[in-house]
């Protein structure tokens, strides 16, 4: 899980709501985020998995 898709960290870093609920996930729920985020195909897809955690 160490390799977080940049525009996961980037979407995220727009977003303090849903980067506090990232950082308090479990470490099972923070890697099915990142596996969502790593097949999104574009910004709008990153944002609406961003927007999921809110």
């Amino acid at each position: 899980m160490n390799d977080i898709p940049v525009g996961l960290m980037m979407t995220l870093a727009q977003n303090e709501q849903a980067m506090h609920r990232f950082s308090i996930l479990s470490p099972k729920e923070r890697c099915q985020i990142v596996a969502q985020a790593s097949q999104a195909g574009s910004r709008q897809e990153m944002q609406a998995i961003v927007q999921s955690l809110t």
